[in-house]
Parts: C-alpha cells; sequence; structure tokens
C-alpha cells in the first residue's frame, strides 16, 4: 500500500463474547462475527501509514477503533486512492447490506452525520458486492482496491 490520500473500509473477525467501555461513547458489546469500519486518511502517510496504525494495539486509546484493536483481528481493507471524502457513501452502502446492524451509534462518526462509522455482521460481507453497491452510487469512477491481510 502506498501512502496515499483516500477512503478504507477495515473488515475485522472475532470470536469472543466482551463488554467494552468506548470513552465517553458507551458501552459496546462485541460478539463473534465481523466488523467493518470506515474512515479516511488524509494527513502524513495517507492510507498507508492508518492502516498500519489500525493493526497495533494501545494501552491509550486515540479513535473510538483504537478500543478495538486488543479483540478484533484485521482480515481484509477495501480502499481507493484520492483527494475525495467517501466515508459518508460507504457508510450509507455498509447500512444498505443485508444483515448489518450498528453496534453502537456514532462509533467513529462524531464528526459526521453519520449514524456510525462501524458495522456488525455475522456472515462475511462480500467485498464484490460492496464495491458494485459503490460504484451504482456517486462513487461510480472511484478505483476500489481490496487487500486481504493473511
Amino acid at each position: 500500500m502506498r501512502p496515499r490520500p483516500g477512503t478504507y473500509a477495515l473488515v475485522f473477525k472475532t470470536e469472543r463474547n466482551k463488554r467494552l467501555v468506548i470513552g465517553k461513547l458507551g458501552i459496546l458489546n462485541l460478539q463473534p462475527g465481523y466488523y467493518v469500519y470506515v474512515g479516511s486518511a488524509f494527513g502524513p502517510g495517507g492510507l498507508k501509514a492508518r492502516i498500519g496504525h489500525h493493526r497495533k494495539t494501545f494501552s491509550r486509546p486515540h479513535w473510538h477503533i483504537d478500543y478495538l484493536s486488543e479483540y478484533l483481528s484485521p482480515v481484509e481493507v477495501w480502499y481507493t486512492f484520492d483527494a475525495a471524502h467517501r466515508e459518508d457513501h460507504w457508510s450509507q452502502v455498509l447500512a444498505g447490506i443485508r444483515g448489518a446492524s450498528i453496534p453502537l451509534p456514532g462509533f467513529g462518526s462524531t464528526d459526521c452525520r453519520c449514524m456510525s462509522h462501524l458495522y456488525f455482521f455475522s456472515v462475511r460481507p462480500s467485498s464484490n458486492y460492496f464495491r458494485r453497491k459503490v460504484h451504482a452510487g456517486p462513487d461510480n469512477h472511484a478505483r476500489i482496491f481490496i487487500e486481504n491481510f493473511i
């Protein structure tokens, strides 16, 4: 991955049940399944730095997603390199995928109008389906890359 700006969706898996306090946001009841987190990287180091950050664990979390790093294993990342802010649209697409639920309203979305940037699925969501849905909307020209974390 290159250090360029862009938008991403990280797919995580967990087999644990855990009750977590997410800063001042509230309680997240982690359950076995898949979590998809939508974010953007427009600062120094771009996507490469941000994705690298999300693969670490933290004793002092900075972002909401940092609270989960100890309990979730990264499976895949879906991303696009460009300067357009696509988080809102990607969140809408994820919310519309069958089986999606919002485990904690406001997660990762305190700086926008989205209900959440974290979605839960009991089965792994399809990257190809996500890509098709994104391209059916205003991001029809965005090239979305898929990368596995195996």
